[in-house]
């Protein structure tokens, strides 16, 4: 449908216009990060917002409003409401094992004291009073950051799906029919772009927790089901994820088990199952599955991990998708796409031809 030949234009200004892109989306990711994050969920509940029994009446567009925010908190709540019983059954298996967890870390700590790394000193005692008031201190502070950044999520995801159709009249105006034409043909690919991720996203989580969970399970690590849980969970948040689903186990085994070879085994077969996973399959799943290159998909994580933090690192690859589909859409940018797309792709010759 569109010219995929163009040259790209090198041009000085260009370098310089982006440079000051980033750093903006770098100083602004208070309210940047919620809101792309904001229209990642749009896309995701637009098929829901315009169905077809919602429409007529002022009053069902309200309830197609209400319909789409409440599926969107309660995919929420089920995502930190696992995370939150993974963590409290953690938790609980810790209180059983209190004194031989404050007899490990102290002797770990002498470990290293012996070899000239003090732990002590720099990290603290988490067992004293002054650690555990530490511990909870960065708790409460990261869970206010949670909520304000769902809180303003949610306000975007509002103001835009009521602002959705307003904003395709006036695109026209704004931009030129041609233009508005191209992107909004662009948006429509996008969300279902962004649908098939999540379906991606969804399958190669529960395939780590279930790996997760078995293989918790042949170790004879105690709470299996809460390790498979929060591996399932962490998962949606690529790479970052798969280095917190690893620790927990493996310092719940050095404090459950006392040989060494047993923590060794579950660091190594924890370590294996994410980088098999993270690594090498997911990659390439969502790479066939939307058309953008492993390399890309890496690249993009670590991107947008460094500029928004763990947010970031959720959003890399949505974000690229959407770069990549737009500028498909425009042939001065359409070298852009590919660049970051593998050569004769079927997802991409069956969305843009």
């Amino acid at each position: 449908m569109y010219d995929h030949h163009g040259s790209p234009i090198l041009n000085p200004l260009w370098v310089i216009a982006i440079i000051l892109i980033v750093a903006a989306l770098y100083w602004l990711r208070v309210l940047a990060a919620p809101m792309a994050f904001s229209l990642f969920l749009m896309a995701l509940v637009w098929p829901v917002y315009q169905h077809r029994a919602f429409k007529g009446r002022r009053a069902l567009r309200g309830l197609a409003l209400i319909v789409s925010v409440m599926l969107v908190l309660v995919a929420t709540a089920a995502f930190l409401l696992l995370i939150g019983y993974g963590a409290r059954t953690v938790a609980v298996g810790l209180s059983l094992y209190g004194e031989r967890a404050q007899e490990t870390y102290r002797a770990i700590g002498l470990w290293l004291e012996g070899r000239g790394v003090g732990l002590w000193p720099t990290a603290g005692d988490p067992f004293s009073p002054n650690g555990l008031f530490h511990l909870v201190h960065e708790a409460v502070l990261r869970i206010n950051a949670i909520m304000g950044f769902v809180a303003l999520t949610l306000i975007f995801l509002i103001l835009g799906l009521l602002e959705a159709s307003a904003f395709q009249h006036r695109l026209p105006h704004a931009l030129g029919a041609d233009a508005a034409d191209r992107l909004l043909r662009a948006f429509h690919i996008l969300g279902w772009k962004f649908r098939r991720y999540m379906l991606v996203r969804t399958a190669v989580s529960v395939l780590t927790g279930l790996l997760t969970w078995i293989f918790a399970l042949m170790a004879g690590l105690d709470f299996a089901i809460a390790w498979g849980i929060l591996a399932f969970a962490l998962n949606y948040i690529p790479f970052v994820g798969s280095i917190l689903a690893v620790f927990p186990p493996v310092l719940f085994a050095i404090v459950q088990f006392e040989s060494w070879q047993t923590p060794a085994l579950v660091l190594l077969g924890m370590t294996l199952i994410q980088f098999s996973i993270g690594n090498l399959l997911d990659p390439r799943l969502e790479g066939r599955a939307l058309a953008v290159s492993p390399f890309a998909v890496v690249f993009s994580i670590f991107f947008w991990g460094m500029l928004w933090g763990i947010p970031g690192a959720f959003m890399g690859v949505p974000l690229t998708i959407a770069f990549a589909t737009v500028c498909n859409h425009f042939h001065d940018a359409c070298w852009i796409t590919r660049l970051l797309t593998p050569h004769n792709s079927p997802a991409k010759a069956k969305r843009s031809g």
